[in-house]
């Protein structure tokens, strides 16, 4: 049988020639299920080929829903790390901001009833609101299961008592951060979570299932797809000179701002289709495979 990604048999990988040779300057890679593998291990030969892309002048820009912070902890020894998190919410490089998209304070604050409407009671749903910050993740809950489905994502956390008021010392200018996503978590399937909070905004604002467990909100239009674009003019890149690696929906975006899209071969249908070209599976270093074939 051959082997399974999301949506039955894996697709065959694209002939390498067809892609070999590209003047590639920058790279966006989505972590999960695409540069890493299924136990979350990086390919094997990771730091030489980081230190190879440096050589060649070619930007290494993991693209994820996980917290700037965590991406750059993810990199140890790698000053200079230019990072997309929070599904495109923040771009930083180098420690600095390239651009930042915030949630509006009065959606923020509606979020954080509904989810305490539908996490409370006798019948109510086992999860909770991670809202995202430029510099800290905010969470009402401190219980061990929530905060160990949080924490590998969010490696900065804060456990509050209310997030109302961390959003009145924002709003205020007590506080010099700025909610840049809301991402809300449940310990089982989240449908029903998404369904009484976060998909009450799916007609104004960017809603997107992003696990089996997450689903996320930010404003229209910010996505990874967008943040690709902030780092190219930031960069001075082109499309044509922008490579792009993913396999899930989030990932969707992405896909349109470099020539070089790349599906994984384990990726979502949707995903293959849009992507120009199939690398192999994120359980077969697919994205070292190709950006060494890229690199020459």
């Amino acid at each position: 049988m051959p082997p399974v990604g999301h949506n039955g048999p894996m697709t065959t990988p694209t002939d390498p020639a067809r892609y070999a040779g590209a003047d590639l300057r920058l790279a966006a890679i989505d972590m999960d299920g695409t540069l890493l593998d299924n136990d979350k291990n990086f390919p094997p030969g990771m730091d030489e080929l980081l230190d190879l892309m440096d050589e060649r002048g070619v930007t290494f820009a993991p693209a994820s829903g996980r917290q700037v912070w965590t991406l750059i902890d993810m990199f140890p020894g790698r000053p200079g790390m230019t990072v997309i998190g929070e599904n495109g919410g923040i771009v930083m490089r180098d420690g600095v901001e390239v651009s930042s998209s915030p949630v509006d304070a009065p959606t923020v604050r509606e979020v954080i009833r509904l989810v305490r409407e539908a996490t409370s009671g006798p019948n109510g749903i086992d999860g909770g609101l991670v809202m995202c910050g430029k510099q800290f993740a905010y969470v009402e809950r401190a219980d061990d299961l929530f905060v160990e489905g949080v924490a590998p994502y969010y490696r900065r956390t804060q456990c509050v008592d209310d997030q109302i008021a961390v959003i009145d010392a924002i709003e205020a200018g007590a506080s010099d951060d700025a909610i840049v996503k809301l991402a809300v978590y449940a310990i089982g399937p989240v449908g029903a979570l998404a369904e009484a909070t976060l998909a009450h905004f799916a007609d104004t604002h960017q809603y997107a299932i992003s696990g089996a467990n997450w689903v996320d909100l930010q404003i229209r239009g910010v996505d990874k797809g967008s943040a690709v674009r902030d780092l190219q003019r930031f960069l001075g890149v082109e499309r044509s000179q922008t490579a792009v690696f993913g396999d899930a929906g989030n990932d969707l975006s992405m896909m349109s701002e470099g020539d070089l899209s790349f599906a994984m071969a384990n990726a979502s249908q949707d995903v293959i289709e849009a992507a120009r070209f199939i690398a192999p599976s994120n359980n077969e270093a697919g994205v070292a495979q190709v950006l060494h074939t890229l690199l020459g």
